[in-house]
C-alpha cells in the first residue's frame, strides 16, 4: 500500500512540475529546456545525407548536411544557406550556383481553364555536382514539381514538371528557391 501511495505522489509531482534540464550545470537558464554546461564537450547535431533526407521539416530544426559539409537550419519554411563551410574546403552550393531567372521558360504557354501539362526550365551557372532537394510550388491552379537531383558541373538547367488547370488568364508566376537562390518565373 505504501508503494502505491509513494508512486501516486511521485507521479503527481512529475505531472505538475516544470523543469529545465542542465547537463554539467546546476542552474540551467529558466528560459531554456536544455542547457549544456561543459567546457570541454560539444553538441553533436544529426548528420544527414542531404536536406531532402528530412521528412516533414519544421521551423527550428538544425542538421549537419553531409553533401554540403555544413550546418543548416530550417527557417521560414525552407532550409537556410550553409552556416559554415566544411573543413575539406569543398564549395557549398550556395556559394557557386547562380540561377538565370531572366532566361527561365514555361512551355507550352498555359491557357486559363484548360488542363495543362508542361515544363518550367530554369538555367543556372556554377554548378558543382552537389545535390538539391525536391520542391513543389503552386500558383494559380498549377503545380510545378522539381524532383531531388544533382547540379551538373558548370552550366545546366533545372526541369520542373508542371500540371493542373490554370484558374486565371495572364501571367502565372512561380517563385522558386533552390540552393539559396530565389527566382520568380512568369508565363508569357
Amino acid at each position: 500500500m505504501k508503494k502505491k501511495i509513494l508512486l501516486m505522489i511521485t507521479f503527481s509531482f512529475s505531472v505538475l512540475s516544470f523543469a529545465q534540464v542542465g547537463i554539467k550545470t546546476d542552474n540551467p537558464n529558466l528560459s531554456s529546456d536544455l542547457e549544456l554546461g561543459s567546457n570541454n564537450k560539444t553538441l553533436l547535431l544529426n548528420r544527414v545525407p542531404t536536406t531532402a533526407s528530412v521528412a516533414n521539416p519544421v521551423n527550428g530544426m538544425m542538421i549537419y548536411d553531409q553533401s554540403e559539409e555544413c550546418v543548416k537550419a530550417y527557417q521560414n519554411g525552407k532550409w537556410s544557406k550553409c552556416l559554415g563551410k566544411g573543413l575539406s574546403g569543398k564549395k557549398t552550393l550556395m556559394s557557386s550556383v547562380s540561377l538565370l531567372c531572366n532566361s527561365a521558360t514555361i512551355s507550352p504557354n498555359p491557357v486559363a481553364g484548360q488542363p495543362f501539362k508542361g515544363t518550367l526550365t530554369i538555367p543556372y551557372t556554377g554548378g558543382n555536382g552537389g545535390s538539391y532537394g525536391a520542391q513543389s510550388i503552386q500558383a494559380n491552379g498549377l503545380t510545378a514539381i522539381l524532383p531531388v537531383g544533382n547540379f551538373a558541373l558548370g552550366n545546366g538547367t533545372l526541369q520542373y514538371s508542371v500540371t493542373g488547370t490554370p484558374d486565371r488568364t495572364g501571367n502565372i508566376t512561380f517563385n522558386t528557391n533552390i540552393a539559396g537562390n530565389t527566382c520568380s518565373v512568369a508565363s508569357k
